[in-house]
């Protein structure tokens, strides 16, 4: 396999979707910025990961797989499943973050939102290392988070941080 090979597909409704991997230095340090923000804020309650399988088609009985770039799964739900399912649970993660990449689809990604909500997702960060936007969607519907503003939402009162974190290390690539 060549590095320019999508390694992974997700899948909705049981059609294929190459993932949008995006092997690029902007889309690399994003994530890993918000790795690093979800496993702080999510230390004792929940465990974050990245590149993820969450068999989202067994919560709402579709042939739905979607491997999100980085996301956060309580531990009470995680220790709810047998050892085995906890490598890929049945269900959507509590928080998924996806971060845009040049292959960005619009319409794929909208879809993908709505399943991860309706299968067990409380909250989708949808994060734009262009605009330096987080779109933050959640059953009260979407917010959007600027680079200078502080990330709070209803639904995870345990998640605060700058949104300009996110972003931080973008300067220190163009410089």
């Amino acid at each position: 396999m060549l590095l320019q090979d999508t390694p992974y597909i997700e899948y909705l409704d049981g059609k294929a979707y190459p993932k949008a991997v995006s092997p690029k230095a902007r889309h690399s340090v994003v994530q890993g910025a918000a790795l690093t923000i979800l496993r702080r804020c999510s230390a004792g309650i929940g465990i974050a990961g990245t590149e993820w399988d969450f068999r989202l088609g067994i919560a709402d009985g579709t042939q739905t797989m979607f491997v999100r770039d980085v996301a956060v799964l309580m531990l009470e739900r995680l220790r709810s499943l047998p050892e085995p399912e906890r490598e890929q649970p049945p269900f959507a993660p509590d928080v998924a973050v996806e971060v845009r990449s040049p292959s960005y689809r619009p319409a794929f990604a909208a879809e993908k939102v709505v399943r991860y909500l309706r299968t067990g997702a409380v909250l989708v960060l949808d994060v734009d290392p262009t605009r330096r936007a987080v779109f933050a969607h959640s059953a009260s519907g979407v917010h959007t988070f600027g680079e200078s503003e502080r990330f709070t939402h209803e639904s995870t009162p345990w998640l605060s941080f700058d949104v300009a974190e996110l972003f931080s290390d973008i300067d220190l690539l163009m410089s």
